[in-house]
């Protein structure tokens, strides 16, 4: 079938399988099924890999499909089905399929009858609408029956609950011509409530073969030849209020559906043309930069519990993830999600017990998974990057001090009893054949060191930034002794705890130490020649040499940030392009969590990692909003004569940088104050000028 993307001016197109899954969002529910209208059981491809099968215990085996309102689902699907004296059409065979971010459309065919459904789910409001459009392209009238079926399943996501009990079950009754289910274990809380736009002809509840009810709406049709006839559903979730208020926001909500609709366009035509936008003699390179913003867009979320944050992705983790906050925090704020960026890392200053920064929260508020070792480095790294973005000082006020206790006291006092500055615990990626220091864990902590000696100095806070450099420095003199493998040409992925020998494992982690600028050059290039040898494939950075070779698109992220580190920039922006090669493949308009394809289809990281790479790497920008300053140092591909970066947002300043083979032009359009421009040309030199706002400098 044909599955394409239309959003302003991409405009794209290609045949997929019917099974191709597809995602709309808003922050407060999604709906995921298939293209063709189908919605298929999904289980953790993460299970299906490993098993084959999903794993024995899972209580959302074959069931991450459908409608939720994190943290808790509504239906496992629904459908519409034509029924007339002669035929019964399930519309689960779409001929085409069509993202717009704002909805998605879905395009049946049968004798004289075509067939649209149109769904979407409103940017604000835990709400679904489902809209059916028939047109009888034929010479004669057809009369038929339309039918509305809703699959309930009432259930609490994975490691929450919304009660004190995991919720197994639902009641639904009809009440006039709405559908209402409530929640065995909270009926007086959690409900839904479907409607339609007009009147039908009969509402009943029926039996599914999973054993959960079943609700049928039912609708006359008659359609003279080149008639249009339309009928909306809406689903409404609630958590709080129970059944009444489902039924009044139903009620409410019903006929706003228009409006709701263009508000929801509105947002993603914004989104498209106020910025940044990059602009390059690669068409599939733009494109991908506009993509990546609208999937920052559509893992937006928020809870009650948590105000918003950005889901890691879908169909897997619709949770807050520490970590992937902190990989993407330069993305999400160069993307402009400023507020929602800066909560999401505000969320991670409240500790779990140990004293760490969490490593998964559900939307509920429960912590799901606690820190591992590189956790809070990572965390209080993402700290410093989000005020040099924003120069925000009542956020960096709001978080400094657990940035002090997490990394001086837990990172470098608990899990290092030794001071030799690695801490001891799981870090990433854990296996069992690793010691107890991990390469990764001890290369963030000296990142997060520099990190909030750099806090530290912003805060006036002379002791703890001297605290900060002195550990940090301590930790590089001794890091190449202690980390570098000559006989693999790489540095180790672990030490053990008693000796601090050397257990390494080819994993994709040995770029950590390059990624942040640690490793000394000379061990840097070996390991780049190691790497090319034995860790990469077509596709990018393999995860774990000999025993699982799919590219993840974080390592390969990684790879790309040190490449253009310790100045291999070509192979850095090789590793840019594969982040984009996932949009060939797969769902539409998508980066996913491997490349080409696989795992989470809609991942946060991948398209977040892109947008950083691609202004702070390849053009080189990097931003002081607090200094009202930012360096430029572009690194253009050798097929490019020119590229733009238009629009750019850093703490009230907007800029754009062009730059050809001759030329480097930043616009400073707007700003509260003047901003110093620092361009930084190949040979390292730098020269600086004071740009006011509304003019230009042009070196």
């Amino acid at each position: 079938m044909i599955q394409q993307l239309h959003w302003g001016e991409i405009q794209q197109k290609r045949f997929s399988a019917p099974d191709t899954m597809f995602a709309n969002t808003g922050r407060w529910l999604y709906v995921i099924g298939d293209i063709d209208g189908n919605f298929r059981p999904r289980s953790n491809p993460y299970d299906l890999y490993a098993f084959g099968k999903p794993q024995v215990g899972d209580p959302l085996a074959n069931r991450l499909q459908g409608v939720w309102a994190q943290p808790v689902k509504a239906l496992n699907g629904y459908t519409f089905i034509i029924e007339s004296v002669d035929d019964i059409w399930p519309l689960v065979d779409a001929e085409r399929f069509t993202q717009t971010f704002a909805d998605v459309q879905f395009e049946y065919r049968r004798g004289a009858l075509t067939a649209f459904r149109t769904d979407f789910v409103p940017k604000d409001r835990p709400a679904l609408f489902t809209t059916l459009t028939m047109r009888n392209d034929g010479t004669r009238p057809i009369d038929v029956w339309v039918k509305f079926f809703a699959y309930f399943d009432l259930r609490d996501a994975q490691f929450t609950t919304l009660g004190d009990q995991p919720n197994h079950g639902e009641t639904v009754q009809v009440k006039g011509e709405r559908l209402v289910a409530r929640a065995l274990r909270l009926p007086k809380k959690w409900a839904i409530a479907i409607g339609g736009a007009v009147q039908s002809a009969e509402v009943r509840v029926t039996t599914g073969q999973d054993g959960h009810p079943v609700g049928v709406m039912k609708y006359a049709a008659h359609l003279e030849p080149g008639a249009v006839q339309a009928w909306t559903i809406a689903v409404v979730v609630e958590m709080e209020s129970g059944a009444a208020r489902a039924l009044k926001n139903l009620e409410d909500w019903l006929p706003l559906r228009e409006s709701l609709l263009a508000e929801k366009q509105a947002q993603y035509a914004d989104l498209l043309t106020c910025g940044p936008r990059f602009h390059s003699p690669d068409a599939h390179f733009n494109a991908a930069f506009d993509l990546a913003r609208a999937n920052l867009q559509m893992l937006e979320a928020e809870s009650r519990a948590l105000g918003r944050f950005f889901y890691a992705g879908l169909q897997t983790f619709p949770f807050w993830f520490s970590a992937d906050g902190s990989y993407d925090i330069q993305g999400l704020l160069a993307a402009r999600f400023v507020q929602s960026g800066k909560n999401h890392l505000q969320i991670g200053a409240k500790f779990d017990l140990l004293g760490s920064v969490p490593h998964q929260r559900s939307p509920s508020g429960a912590i799901a998974v606690n820190g591992n070792a590189a956790e809070t480095p990572l965390w209080v790294i993402s700290l410093w990057e989000a005020y040099r973005w924003t120069g925000d000082r009542a956020f960096l006020e709001s978080v400094y001090p657990n940035a002090v206790q997490g990394l001086l006291e837990y990172t470098l006092g608990k899990l290092d009893p030794s001071a030799d500055g690695y801490p001891s615990g799981s870090g990433l990626i854990e296996r069992e054949d690793m010691g107890a220091k991990k390469l990764d864990s001890a290369a963030y902590t000296w990142a997060a060191l520099r990190a909030l000696e750099n806090m530290a100095s912003a805060m006036g806070d002379t002791a703890t930034e001297m605290r900060a450099r002195t550990r940090k420095d301590r930790l590089a003199t001794g890091f190449d002794a202690a980390w570098w493998n000559p006989a693999e040409n790489c540095y180790s992925m672990s030490l053990n705890e008693s000796d601090n020998s050397q257990q390494p494992v080819p994993h994709w982690a040995v770029i950590v130490p390059l990624e942040v600028g640690l490793a000394s050059p000379e061990h840097a290039a070996t390991t780049f020649t190691t790497l090319q040898a034995k860790y990469m494939n077509q596709w990018g950075l393999k995860h774990t040499v000999g025993s699982d070779e799919r590219v993840w698109t974080l390592p390969t992220a990684t790879l790309s940030r040190a490449a253009y580190r310790y100045g291999q920039a070509e192979l850095g922006f090789q590793m840019l392009q594969q982040l984009s090669t996932t949009l060939d493949y797969g769902s539409i308009g998508m980066f996913h969590e491997l490349i080409p394809d696989g795992l989470s289809f809609l991942q946060l990281w991948s398209g977040a990692t892109f947008l950083r790479g691609t202004v702070e790497d390849l053009m080189g920008v990097q931003v002081r909003a607090d200094l009202h300053a930012v360096r430029v140092a572009p690194q253009l591909p050798v097929d490019w004569e020119m590229a733009e970066l238009e629009k750019l947002n850093f703490g009230g300043h907007t800029i754009t940088v062009d730059v050809t083979r001759t030329r480097l032009t930043v616009n400073h359009l707007s700003g509260p104050d003047p901003l110093t421009v620092t361009y930084q040309s190949p040979d390292g030199s730098e020269r600086s000028m004071v740009v006011e706002a509304g003019n230009k400098v042009q070196w």
